[in-house]
């Protein structure tokens, strides 16, 4: 974690941190001890940022060796710490892990809202290494979702700033992953030349960690290769390096792997025995996704073996693991096997029926005649009542679906009726909006017009005259007031001018527009105003229209600062999204109750939102401060 170095440490937290240091890729499970160590020794201290930084290596262990939930429980804790003591850096790596915890999970959108964090930390603070991880970590996170041509952009996002930082370990890394993704897509001949050179690398390093990396992917494509006799001996090895190291879910996933090519070999037994230790561990350490493929995998192999009740219990297990919903063909394969097992039953039944028939059959052929009269009879009254019945429901069903027929197609009729009604409200009112906004722009420009035309012109002139006139006078501290007061004028009345009708932003540049305006009207009130924009770039090539839109609100909200809000800080945030502009502005103001009549101004903006398809929401309290968020759709 790349945080601040600082002075308040002990020689034992520098020793324990240093042990720790040198065991991580070595010896993790010395590492694990030295950070513990290293923790409570911070603690019991009192040094708050070594504490942090002991509990980012306890995550940093628990994610390497697959204890993913408290990766998850300890960058929280330091990300808590860090917020404490007003510390921002650290937090893109502390965001980076916390999203390998989430990924490792399944729990994906947790994890890629995690990276995003990562990222703009890592940008805010010129943190290009930290900036480097992030992309190699979102790449592994679209190859689980078998996007591979996003993770190959990700991955050469990566390896492009470890080379600008000439990082060759950050490089090594990239390689690995694109091996990953060549084997995902079945390239295993390239594949194993890229892990190759890998495990020559941390072979002479003696990183054990990524040397059983290396092996699990390389045994896996003999898996998929169907070698599955050289697979048990490549997994054999990397199971006992995996043990030492004790990388519990790792361990899971070699042992299912196990499992796999000792039931394509016909070692049936083997198989079941190796899915229940990777079982074990995976109920151990909540990994839901592999418990439900091995579960499925048992439940396979039980079936196979005819077997069919513990395969429906395997199977079923697997589905409610991860609480998928039950598609259709999920449902076919569970009947299928309730079927074959109801089928055993039945036919158990059944032989059982046919002894008690043999042994009563001769009483059985004497009361058939008796049976068979008596049914003639019966059946010759029944259907004829059948008859007589049927053809009476089936010309009521007839009449009833008729009857029903017409009554929906009227009620379509009116539902369609009230949706143009709606409709033509609903695009009166648009029309009501854009032609008021319209009215208000073009009055405004006439406005800046007058101003700039007429005053502007008239102060010029003033200044001109008074210029003149103060050549051939003496100089007086007099005449250099009036002279700035006129300037201030001619500034006021140009800045005036062009907040009411700004240029076009396409040549003056949108975000430099905005921040002139924040600049000047924070610089005439007792007030802090800070921008935020991004990314800058992109946010200045959206259209004029939504900008001018844009500016027109945040002039609103923020004139409502400056008149109502009683605040000394304000920030302005504009986020561009892939459809849609996101604007945050916030201030530690007196706020407002929420069921208070609202006033011109947000009616105004709300119309304007109304007229663009956009969203607002406002978070206020009294005496909490004032949070309005904005989503304006790019069209």
């Amino acid at each position: 974690m790349a945080v601040a170095q600082t002075s308040d440490s002990t020689p034992l937290i520098d020793s324990l941190s240093k042990a720790y240091k040198e065991n991580l890729n070595k010896n993790p499970q010395a590492a694990k001890k030295a950070a513990k160590e290293w923790l409570k020794e911070s603690e019991k201290e009192n040094i708050k940022l070594q504490a942090a930084r002991a509990h980012y290596a306890l995550a940093n262990l628990a994610n390497i060796s697959g204890d993913y939930k408290s990766t998850i429980s300890n960058t929280e804790k330091t990300i808590s710490i860090l917020r404490e003591l007003n510390m921002e850096n650290g937090l893109s790596a502390c965001y980076n892990v916390l999203a390998l915890g989430y990924k490792n999970l399944g729990e994906y959108p947790q994890a890629m809202d995690s990276f995003m964090q990562s990222l703009n930390y890592s940008k805010k603070n010129d943190d290009r290494e930290q900036e480097a991880h992030t992309y190699q970590n979102i790449a592994t996170l679209y190859v689980l979702q078998k996007d591979y041509k996003k993770a190959a952009e990700n991955l050469d996002r990566a390896a492009n700033l470890y080379r600008e930082l000439k990082d060759d370990d950050g490089v090594l890394i990239t390689l690995f992953n694109f091996a990953n993704i060549l084997k995902e897509q079945g390239d295993f001949f390239e594949a194993r030349k890229h892990y190759q050179t890998v495990l020559d690398y941390r072979t002479q390093e003696g990183n054990k960690a990524v040397i059983a990396y290396v092996n699990i992917n390389l045994s896996q494509m003999l898996v998929e290769e169907a070698r599955c006799e050289e697979a048990v001996v490549s997994l054999r090895k990397t199971l006992a390096l995996l043990k030492a190291l004790q990388f519990n879910s790792d361990t899971a996933i070699v042992l299912n792997d196990l499992a796999l090519c000792e039931s394509k070999l016909g070692h049936t037994k083997e198989a079941i025995a190796y899915f229940q230790q990777a079982l074990d561990i995976g109920q151990e350490q909540s990994l839901l996704i592999y418990n439900s493929n091995i579960y499925k995998n048992l439940s396979q192999l039980y079936q196979e073996e005819g077997n069919y009740k513990d395969a429906l219990y395997y199977f079923q297990k697997g589905i409610t693991t991860i609480d998928e919903q039950n598609s259709l063909d999920k449902e076919k394969y569970v009947a299928k096997i309730q079927e074959r097992y109801e089928t055993q039953l039945k036919e158990a039944r059944i032989q059982l029926l046919e002894k008690e028939q043999k042994l009563s059959e001769a009483e059985l052929q004497k009361a058939e005649l008796t049976v068979k009269r008596q049914h003639l009879i019966r059946n010759t009254l029944i259907v004829g009542f059948i008859l007589v019945l049927l053809s009476l429901i089936i010309l009521r069903l007839l009449y009833i679906q008729r009857l029903r027929v017409q009554k929906e197609l009227s009620l379509q009729q009116e539902e369609n009726a009230k949706q143009k009604i709606n409709q033509m409200i609903k695009d009166h009112k648009l029309s009501v909006i854009e032609r008021y906004q319209e009215g208000q722009d073009e009055e405004r420009a006439r406005l800046a017009r007058e101003i700039h035309d007429g005053i502007g012109s008239d102060l010029a002139a003033i200044k001109m005259a008074f210029e003149h006139y103060a050549e051939n006078s003496q100089k007086e501290p007099q005449s250099k007031r009036i002279a700035e007061a006129i300037d201030n004028a001619c500034i006021d009345v140009r800045s005036l001018s062009h907040q009411l009708h700004p240029l076009s932003f396409s040549e003056i540049g949108f975000t430099s527009f905005l921040n002139d305006f924040v600049f000047q009207i924070s610089k005439k009130a007792n007030i802090e105003i800070r921008t935020f924009f991004f990314p800058e770039k992109e946010i200045d090539k959206l259209p004029d229209a939504l900008l001018a839109d844009a500016y027109r609100i945040v002039q609103e909200l923020t004139t409502n600062i400056l008149k109502h809000a009683q605040a000394t800080h304000a920030d302005v945030q504009l986020t561009k999204h892939i459809d849609h502009l996101n604007i945050v502005i916030q201030d530690n103001g007196k706020g407002f109750q929420k069921n208070k009549k609202q006033g011109i101004g947000i009616r105004n903006i709300k119309e304007r939102l109304q007229k663009m398809q956009g969203t607002l929401d406002i978070d206020s309290g009294s005496g909490n401060g004032t949070s309005i968020t904005i989503d304006i759709p790019i069209i």
